[in-house]
């Protein structure tokens, strides 16, 4: 019986850690040089015509179902800090599986998922 248990229990640890965000992950070039915080930091969908460097690249997964706003703000936090007066995105999003079980209650099959996990990689960049 404790081997049950202890079989439940992970079940729900790894179910229920499957559902947290994730944080923004953040990847600065080696040997690159440190910029002060920045108060605005553009969003592009893709490269600027004017001349730019590349500091820093920001991965973000949000919840399925949560806005690309939500998300974005996130990126925008994470390239101010990096000192970015730009980010270049990547949208990265994709549907959640489409999970079907029996429920217990009414007799009859409920469909969860489907929604779509926003998921992003922002190129920060600095204007020369």
């Amino acid at each position: 019986m404790p081997m049950c248990r202890l079989a439940s229990l992970l079940f729900a640890v790894s179910v229920l850690s499957a559902c947290t965000p994730s944080l923004p992950e953040v990847v600065r070039p080696a040997g690159s040089p440190a910029y002060p915080p920045t108060q605005y930091v553009e969003v592009l969908e893709g490269t600027p015509a004017r001349a730019y460097q590349e500091i820093g690249v920001i991965e973000v997964t949000g919840e399925p179902g949560s806005f690309r706003s939500q998300v974005l703000a996130q990126i925008r936090a994470q390239a101010q800090q990096l000192g970015a007066d730009a980010v270049i995105l990547q949208d990265l999003s994709r549907p959640a599986p489409v999970v079907t079980r029996l429920n217990p209650t009414t007799g009859t099959y409920d469909s969860t998922g489907g929604q779509l996990v926003p998921a992003f990689k922002a190129i920060a960049i600095k204007y020369r």
